[in-house]
């Protein structure tokens, strides 16, 4: 993996209570097992925009990854909710098309998700500036 030059803001811990909104169960998982593996954190997960909007909407969440297409919605209208609440949150998608954000910026990372990548995510304020694997949407 090849470093952009350093940018970005290094928060100084991990996020304490993470959702992963992922339609498929077990990418949600690997993803929950991945997260564990560099903190001591609760992973809660939905696979739906409406289960997710009930987390949401029922827990404090400091951090959210969130898979652009669920089936035949998307992720976007929460994005949006998320920004709102000031819940930081990185797009996940295996795809590179554009997406119409509806005003909203924020990383995206492409799937296969690495590590490295959920680590600089989970890390940084701006993780699309310092690796190449981590893009920006919006």
């Amino acid at each position: 993996m090849t470093s952009k030059s350093t940018g970005g803001t290094m928060n100084e811990k991990m996020p304490e209570k993470i959702l992963i909104v992922e339609d498929e169960h077990m990418l949600a998982f690997m993803l929950e097992d991945m997260i564990q593996s560099l903190c001591n954190c609760d992973v809660s997960h939905a696979s739906t925009l409406a289960d997710a909007r009930g987390l949401v909407d029922s827990q404090d969440f400091d951090f959210a990854f969130l898979d652009i297409n669920l089936g035949k919605e998307n992720s976007l209208p929460l994005a949006k909710e998320l920004h709102e609440r000031n819940i930081r949150f990185v797009f996940a998608s295996g795809y590179d098309s554009k997406y119409d954000a509806k005003n909203i910026t924020a990383p995206l990372l492409r799937k296969p998700l690495g590590l490295e990548e959920i680590r600089t995510a989970l890390l940084q304020d701006r993780p699309d500036e310092t690796s190449d694997r981590i893009g920006r949407i919006g």
